[in-house]
């Protein structure tokens, strides 16, 4: 057995002598393809691979541990049976994700002690995971320095490296040394082990760099806010003007969805924040990147979570005009005005995004309620994310100038516009009921719900009832009373209206309105179409997918899906939209470089090599 620094047995290299060389190499960033090859890796390669399910194999790992600790008391004797009994399996360090739990009515020195051994000694990475596991909830601060060694081994020591930091009292200062050094997903983690910690020491740098915009962290950014008192750091007259920014940025955070749902709303003190943030925001110098951010907060203080929060009186109002103003103040036009005049394309596309976004703003004031209590007023708002961060484009509902899905649904984004404001015109209301989907999880409505609402018209009225979720069956949403023509005027204003599109996008929305007039183009092919998108803002990329056959005949039918990535320079969109539309129907379009989907039996059927897996 060997404590923290004593010498090793075995002349086997030890996973923590290999990530201690690496780290010598790649001192201050994420180590190259996270620490592999590993130096067991020629011995693992000898063992056999099972195919049992998951939870039948960590079952059995857990009951090898077990087995030995009940029967050898002794942590001498049961390092050695456990490094006796994992060197002949093939354990993943994954297997040992749950072990902690499982082990945390053991002897704490006996765990200590064997996981010591097995973790700084181990050379096989089966045996180092349960180490780590066996050490969570019982390592002291001299394991702090060898563990988030192993952590920087991110994809398979990371997570459980940070389990055990986060038990230690007083390795704030490590974890945040392993989060700096560690992969987007890592990083999350180990911002909400600080979080838990909540130590003072660590407090700024969570402010700092706790939360990354569009990165996992985001869903970290409402528990980061609270642990450093975020509304208290805003409450004074001489913050540091990078407090400011670093505030702004957190506030941010808790509106994007990306990494989850958005959590401003769940924020306690989001109103109180908001308000200081505005009166705090003038100490900030302008930069685009502030511009920005500004921009991105007041969009959301209009049309999203912000705007339903619980203000008091006039207090939203008061928020939005201080911003409003701020960015009229000659520093921030100038900066605005230069970026606009920038060579760089990434540049002025996002001075081109908050140029567009302030204009609609405050071309399209909040809806006030309607002068018939009975009846409700609509307006819809098309909501693009800033062009320098990741997000998505939503179709805002406004319903009597608050945003229903932020209100109703917070597990995921609004539809997109080419869902609801497309050529089916879900939207329109007609006098047979139909049910609309208006947003969905990030992920799919079969894993964490939508929202649905069953649209009608009645006479002079257009009536939203029978909301419903599948994830949450007690959904109770009021039944909502529109004026018809008001309702059917704002519907087609909202259709007709493509000022948000960046160029690729309305490229896309031009080669879908072909594909779907003329569908012989792609049926002489045996072909249908299927989706069409847009690349990023900074690409002229356009993505057709099709599906052959065209129409199969039933849920067993064999089928392929192709998709077409299409990237050209910048023209007018119609002569963009006939070049892409020619090179995919002129000749063939079932080209091989281009399948996407289907199955290998599919593929054979049709006569095409199905592509292999990516290793």
């Amino acid at each position: 057995m060997s404590d923290v620094g004593a010498p090793k047995a075995s002349e086997q290299v030890t996973l923590l002598e290999h990530v201690t060389l690496l780290h010598a190499a790649h001192p201050d960033g994420p180590l190259p393809e996270g620490g592999r090859p590993y130096p067991d890796a020629a011995q693992r390669a000898r063992l056999p691979h099972s195919d049992e399910p998951f939870a039948v194999r960590q079952r059995r790992l857990i009951e090898v541990v077990t087995s030995i600790y009940e029967a050898e008391p002794s942590p001498e004797r049961a390092g050695a049976m456990l490094v006796a009994a994992l060197t002949s399996q093939r354990a993943e360090p994954r297997l040992a994700g749950w072990l902690a739990q499982e082990v945390a009515s053991f002897d704490p020195g006996w765990r200590r002690r064997v996981g010591r051994e097995l973790a700084y000694d181990g050379g096989e990475r089966g045996m180092v995971g349960v180490g780590l596991a066996l050490l969570s909830g019982v390592a002291s601060p001299e394991d702090t320095a060898p563990v988030r060694l192993l952590g920087l081994l991110s994809r398979d020591f990371g997570q459980l490296a940070i389990r055990v930091l986060r038990h230690v009292p007083g390795a704030g200062g490590d974890l945040v040394w392993l989060a700096e050094r560690s992969d987007p997903t890592r990083h999350a983690q180990a911002v909400e082990a600080l979080c838990d910690l909540a130590e003072p020491v660590t407090h700024a740098w969570l402010l700092r760099e706790g939360v990354r915009l569009d990165g996992p962290s985001t869903a970290a950014a409402r528990r980061v806010a609270e642990t450093v008192g975020l509304a208290d750091l805003l409450d004074g007259e001489e913050i540091p003007p990078d407090v400011v920014e670093q505030a702004g940025r957190l506030l941010l955070a808790m509106t994007q969805r990306g990494a989850g749902s958005a959590e401003l709303r769940d924020y306690t003190d989001a109103a109180s924040a908001l308000v200081r943030f505005s009166r705090a925001a003038a100490r900030m110098n302008a930069t685009l990147d502030r511009y920005a951010m500004i921009m991105a907060l007041l969009a959301d203080l209009h049309t999203g979570q912000a705007a339903t929060l619980a203000w008091p009186d006039r207090e939203l109002a008061l928020v939005r005009t201080a911003l409003d103003r701020l960015l009229d103040q000659s520093a921030w036009a100038d900066c605005l005005a230069d970026a606009a005049r920038s060579g760089n394309p990434d540049t002025y596309r996002r001075a081109c995004w908050a140029t567009q976004l302030r204009t609609t703003l405050r071309q399209t004031p909040p809806v006030t309620p309607s002068s018939n209590d009975f009846r409700a007023r609509i307006a819809i708002r098309v909501s693009v994310p800033d062009p320098a961060h990741r997000g998505t484009v939503e179709t805002r509902i406004l319903v009597n100038g608050r945003h229903l899905c932020a209100e109703a649904f917070t597990a995921g984004p609004a539809e997109q516009p080419e869902n609801l404001l497309g050529p089916d015109h879900p939207l329109h209301a007609d006098v047979e009921p139909h049910e609309v989907r208006l947003a969905q999880t990030d992920c799919t409505e079969g894993c964490c719900g939508a929202l649905f609402v069953t649209i009608e018209r009645r006479g002079d009225e257009v009536i939203w009832r029978s909301w419903r979720n599948p994830d949450c069956p007690g959904l109770d949403l009021p039944t909502l009373h529109f004026d018809a023509a008001e309702y059917d005027a704002e519907v087609a204003r909202a259709e007709a209206d493509h000022s948000w599109e960046w160029p690729a996008r309305t490229v896309a929305r031009l080669v879908r309105a072909r594909l779907r007039e003329q569908p012989d183009l792609l049926a002489r092919w045996d072909c249908a179409a299927g989706w069409v998108a847009a690349g990023p803002p900074d690409t002229s990329r356009v993505e057709v997918s099709y599906f052959h056959p065209a129409r199969p005949r039933g849920g067993d039918d064999l089928w392929l899906q192709f998709v077409a990535v299409i990237d050209l320079p910048a023209n007018d969109p119609e002569d963009m939209r006939d070049e892409i539309v020619r090179r995919i129907t002129d000749s063939d379009p079932r080209r091989p470089q281009w399948l996407a989907g289907g199955s290998a039996e599919a593929a054979q059927a049709y006569g095409f090599d199905w592509p292999p897996r990516r290793s």
